[in-house]
């Protein structure tokens, strides 16, 4: 568990590296959830967004989700993450679940 903002700085930059080394350039990584509200407990997840061009090359939303879960499982950080392309944002082309989460509760990290 991540207890300073150093800390969790530090987890999401492993993170980052970890998916570039799985093909993947973060673009924007996003915070949301217990960390970003700073009530997280013992057992929290750090809730992520990941924009990345490349998730283009993934034809399946399961594909994008096992990569951020092999990252994840890399670094032994117990992160939950979604992915999107910077289009798809643009375009609308997400849930209104994310839509208003990117809009109205995510930080930039």
């Amino acid at each position: 568990m991540a207890e300073t903002t150093s800390e969790l700085k530090g987890i999401i930059e492993r993170y980052r590296a970890m998916l570039e080394t799985l093909g993947v350039l973060a673009e924007k990584i996003y915070l949301f959830g217990s960390y970003k509200d700073g009530t997280q407990r013992e057992g929290s997840d750090i809730d992520l967004i990941v924009v990345s061009s490349d998730w283009e090359q993934f034809d399946t939303r399961l594909k994008r989700l096992r990569t951020l879960g092999v990252a994840a499982a890399r670094i032994l950080e117990p992160i939950e993450a979604q992915g999107f392309t910077p289009k798809e944002i643009a375009e609308g082309n997400i849930s209104s679940f994310w839509k208003d989460i990117l809009e109205n509760e995510a930080v930039p990290m």
